[in-house]
């Protein structure tokens, strides 16, 4: 079987940790070159991978390095640029969360890629999950009847709090940061997943906690202060009376609630906290008058958690076989509107229209 051949640029935390070691386990894709402006840690790691390409200048390996598709594990700010390089280049490109910062610069990509043929995911991947494949199937095959309420917590207790062992989270609570970014983007991919587009936005967003201590790891102790909201609450309004409620926070130190309700008139799904590995993926009820079925039911499934670089494989895949990812820019795009209205709304107290679909 021919394997993509793949650029990574961005050797952090997620890239290490995740994707090379994930990628390296695959069949149909493999990393023939890296890059990152250390250069000394991309030859470290370049090694410890068996990787052949190290590169400490972006549009060099472009130039130089032999790869079909780029995946893109920089810092957001530089998400955009360096897609839209790749994407000149003539390269097929998978994408870190958000792949642009604006609905004007997610078009540009989105028509770069129609207009060279190229194929573009972009993470997050919350659409191959087949725990929410499921719940979809479900929700458009009317088992829950009419979708009146989506409920989705996307929220943590702050990176400061847990997430980072040796990196300063400062970042984090700076501009360009801030669980909208972080965390609200999963939220909201998995409820425009289920639902489709939203129609409007509502927004109550502030900073809760103006100074965050961290509390383990290198900066253990350190102080920061919060430039960006650190609490946001988003409402969406799908038409006919179908709202959602997405939590985007670095306030939720802990919870034992599920992390995805869908409530409609025949029926509930409940999220599993997935604790356990027998933990059932959903928890579904049911009230059907014609099957005589009124209570909760246990999926009998048994499905598998996908990882991380689940959306490169994914790429891999619709570049051999002349598909379309499962991962659409166009949903990123959409999800990218939102988290843009987002403040504003919050700041006039008012309901934003969305204009864009997928």
């Amino acid at each position: 079987m021919a394997k993509v051949r793949l650029g990574l640029v961005g050797l952090g935390s997620i890239a290490i940790g995740q994707y090379l070691p994930q990628i390296a386990e695959m069949a149909s894709a493999e990393v023939v070159a890296v890059c990152d402006v250390r250069e000394a840690w991309a030859r470290e790691q370049a090694a410890r991978f068996g990787i052949p390409g190290v590169f400490n200048d972006f549009d060099r390996m472009l130039e130089d390095a032999p790869f079909d598709a780029l995946v893109n594990t920089a810092s957001i700010p530089a998400h955009f640029p360096l897609n839209l390089k790749a994407l000149q280049a003539g390269k097929h490109v998978y994408s870190q969360k958000p792949f642009a910062s604006t609905v004007e610069e997610a078009t540009i990509l989105i028509e770069e890629a129609a207009r060279r043929g190229l194929k573009m995911s972009v993470s997050p991947i919350h659409m191959l999950r087949p725990e929410i494949q499921e719940m979809r199937r479900l929700i458009q095959g009317g088992a829950l009847g009419k979708v009146s309420l989506v409920r989705c917590r996307s929220s943590h207790g702050g990176p400061e709090y847990f997430q980072y062992r040796d990196a300063d989270p400062t970042w984090f609570f700076q501009p360009g940061g801030g669980p909208l970014l972080d965390m609200g983007v999963h939220g909201l991919h998995q409820v425009t997943g289920l639902l489709g587009p939203a129609k409007s936005v509502t927004c109550l967003s502030g900073v809760s906690e103006a100074v965050r201590t961290v509390r383990s790891g290198a900066f253990d102790g350190k102080e920061i202060r919060t430039e960006v909201d650190d609490n946001t609450l988003i409402m969406l309004d799908f038409g006919q009376a179908t709202f959602a409620v997405i939590d985007s926070s670095y306030c939720v130190k802990a919870t034992q609630g599920p992390g995805l309700e869908v409530y409609g008139s025949a029926g509930t799904i409940l999220g599993a906290r997935r604790a356990r590995p027998d933990e059932p993926p959903f928890e579904l009820y049911r009230d059907d008058l014609h099957l005589g079925l009124r209570g909760w039911v246990s999926p009998i499934l048994r499905l598998p958690r996908v990882r991380q670089a689940v959306g490169v494989e994914d790429l891999a895949g619709a570049i051999l076989a002349d598909r379309d990812p499962v991962l659409t820019p166009q949903h990123a795009r959409h999800v990218i509107e939102i988290m843009n209205k987002c403040l504003p709304a919050a700041r006039q107290g008012c309901t934003l229209p969305l204009e864009t679909t997928f």
